[in-house]
């Protein structure tokens, strides 16, 4: 496990008190372009003749989704806003995207489908949607004006993969001033592995936090303004 000694010199950086009206639920990337077998990284893997080679991705995936949607109702119901982010190019060959969202050779195009959110956890009414055309939010998209001009400064983290888009996305954020925190049961990536060492480096020093649903979920109850008597 990576540690380093220098936080051991220094306090954790501490939190403001919770503000719901604050506070943004970020969902990245649940759609079905990487995060469903039947979309373009199912249907690649099948086109190179590897259809088992992300087994643990889809599994992982299909087990966080229902946290995910306790964590946004819970959100929609206790004032909470909600930002969708997802892949979306400009061009139907990906070219306006950047390397690291590399659609590799061309052989297996994208479909209009693969724009779409799975429907379990797909946006409601007027929540933002965020198209990137990078893997961290924060480098291709309005993002940090749009959460500025809605005096958000604390974000909850949750969708794929923890070690690519989310880890961008969250290290972005934090070094920008914004109060980070990591839903760990509802973030998957392609392997288990992969996603245990991305949350221990970036919660080393206490900068990004890590809670449960059931914690947040918990922090909502808590914060839920008083019901008058008649």
């Amino acid at each position: 496990m990576a540690h380093d000694p220098y936080y051991e010199l220094v306090p954790e950086p501490l939190e403001p008190p919770f503000d719901r009206a604050k506070t943004a639920l970020l969902i990245v990337d649940l759609q079905y372009l990487d995060a469903h077998p039947g979309g373009w990284m199912g249907r690649l893997c099948r086109e190179q003749g590897r259809p088992d080679l992300l087994d643990e991705r889809w599994a992982f995936v299909d087990a966080i989704l229902p946290n995910v949607r306790r964590l946004q109702d819970a959100c929609r119901a206790g004032g909470v806003e909600l930002i969708h982010i997802r892949v979306k190019y400009l061009t139907a060959d990906g070219r306006d995207g950047q390397r690291s969202l590399s659609l590799g050779d061309g052989s297996v195009a994208i479909d209009a489908h693969d724009d779409d959110f799975l429907e379990l956890v797909a946006p409601q009414g007027d929540e933002l949607v965020i198209d990137k055309t990078s893997a961290g939010t924060f480098n291709s998209t309005s993002i940090d004006q749009i959460l500025r001009n809605m005096r958000i400064d604390r974000l909850w983290m949750t969708g794929i993969v923890t070690e690519g888009c989310v880890e961008l996305t969250a290290r972005d954020a934090a070094d920008r001033g914004y109060y980070v925190t990591l839903v760990t049961d509802a973030l998957a990536s392609s392997t288990k592995a992969a996603h245990d060492d991305a949350l221990q480096r970036m919660t080393d020093g206490g900068l990004i936090k890590a809670r449960t649903v059931d914690e947040l979920c918990g922090l909502l109850e808590q914060a839920a303004p008083e019901v008058a008597v008649a």
